[in-house]
């Protein structure tokens, strides 16, 4: 595995960041949506409107906008696989998967059958647009690809697969709905492939990446980052046989169950191990974030006990809500700390010409040009932490059903969502000032 990046390949500002924006955004929406509808969507069952419109604000809009541009992000600096035009179809699918959210969100508050079926297509075309063009880097450069980038595309090609089957799935529920048809016992597989096939696949396999050279841990173990990204995809397809299957004792599917539950706990054993034994000494806010992240995922093992051999009709949402707000929520959230930062300042550093290789204008330019730490303040960073964390135990309780934290799910994730479009409004700021200094610079250099 390569511990560094080719940031020369790094994609325009405009590929990844709209992506990035939607984020706060997206969570504060569901904060004031969650905060409107109150308790309903905790109380209800899984087919409540409320719950599902905030279910997918958080899937689609939240976690989906962070790790489609993410990948537009590594694909190209980590593995040498620049997607074609990518400014054109980051883009496209960015407005498509904006708009198709927010008219599915609407189409579940109402039960509109227009909105869904409005929805469905307009998801539909963000994720074909954007899985072809994914597609087609990786095979157009799948001679060119890094060597030691094996461990990161063997999880992305699994992850990109489980989303394409996410979203079959779910587009043919939502038209199903839309046009009044037999409605599929697909909910299972759907959730399933969601959140651990595309949101844990991906995740695992940027980490095997990014958090040897931002967080400077060791290295994953080879075993680790050769056999877990195949051994998950070929568990989701057991299960899904298994599921369909008719007259098959029930034991074998939930031995399925066990062993992709024990498999990402022991990615979160280890990078909790790496994580911990870091070289750097103070922990950031990322790293923080990665602790919630894996300390939830752990969390996962024993509420999947007491789902499968509980009794207990609320632990599925609450297992739902622990791996949606906990595990992919905190470390998507910890990401955007690092990955921001970086690219104002990458792209700030790019704007700079000194002519002639003259050092004194270099040293003009150097004083202006911040460090990456300097664009987000690292104590509000902190602050925010802490206030997502009290979203994720919140969310959880909530889902099991207290009243009481299911009337202050709404506020808190408001609070968490205004401390993160202020941290990164603030970069933005930095950004955009460093970018006039460096034009004065530059103009009083031509005069």
């Amino acid at each position: 595995m390569q511990r560094a990046l080719d940031f020369d390949k790094t994609p325009a500002l405009g590929v990844p960041l709209p992506f990035f924006l939607n984020v706060p955004l997206f969570a504060l929406l569901a904060g004031l949506l969650a905060a409107w509808t109150g308790p309903q969507p905790f109380v209800a069952t899984s087919w409540n409107g409320p719950a599902l419109a905030l279910t997918h604000l958080w899937t689609l809009g939240i976690l989906g906008s962070a790790m489609l541009g993410a990948l537009l992000q590594i694909l190209a600096v980590a593995c040498n696989v620049p997607v074609g035009a990518a400014r054109a179809v980051a883009g496209l699918a960015h407005a498509l998967l904006t708009a198709g959210t927010l008219l599915l969100a609407a189409g579940f508050l109402g039960w509109r059958t227009d909105a869904l079926v409005g929805a469905a297509v307009l998801l539909g075309a963000a994720f074909a647009l954007y899985l072809a063009a994914v597609a087609r880097a990786l095979w157009r450069h799948r001679r060119q690809v890094y060597k030691g980038a094996r461990e990161i595309l063997v999880p992305v090609r699994g992850a990109l697969i489980a989303l394409a089957c996410t979203v079959l799935m779910g587009l043919t529920m939502a038209l199903s709905l839309g046009l009044g048809l037999p409605l599929p016992d697909w909910l299972g597989p759907h959730v399933l492939w969601g959140l651990t096939g595309w949101g844990g696949l991906l995740l695992m396999g940027m980490s095997f990446q990014l958090l040897p050279i931002f967080q400077v841990t060791e290295i994953y173990p080879k075993p680790l980052t050769r056999w877990l990204p195949l051994l998950i995809p070929g568990l989701l397809l057991a299960w899904t046989m298994l599921n369909a299957s008719t007259g098959l004792p029930r034991l074998m599917r939930e031995t399925v169950e066990l062993l992709l539950v024990c498999a990402y706990a022991l990615w979160a054993c280890v990078t909790l191990h790496l994580l911990w034994t870091r070289k750097r000494p103070a922990p950031e806010a990322t790293t923080l974030f990665w602790f919630t992240g894996m300390l939830s995922l752990l969390a996962c093992a024993p509420l999947w006990i007491w789902m499968t051999h509980g009794h207990a009709p609320r632990a599925g949402m609450v297992l739902g809500a622990v791996i949606i707000v906990g595990v992919l929520g905190s470390v998507v959230n910890g990401m955007l700390y690092k990955i921001v930062p970086f690219l104002l300042w990458k792209h700030a550093q790019d704007a700079i010409v000194v002519p002639d290789g003259d050092p004194g204008q270099a040293r003009v330019y150097l004083k202006i040009l911040p460090k990456m730490a300097v664009y987000i303040n690292e104590r509000a960073a902190r602050l925010q932490w802490i206030a997502h964390v009290a979203v994720v135990l919140c969310w959880a309780l909530a889902a099991a059903g207290w009243i009481p934290a299911a009337k202050a799910a709404g506020p808190l994730l408001i609070v968490s969502a205004a401390g993160l479009i202020w941290n990164i409004g603030c970069a933005l700021r930095l950004y955009r000032r460093t970018l006039e200094k460096i034009a004065v610079a530059t103009q009083a250099v031509s005069d």
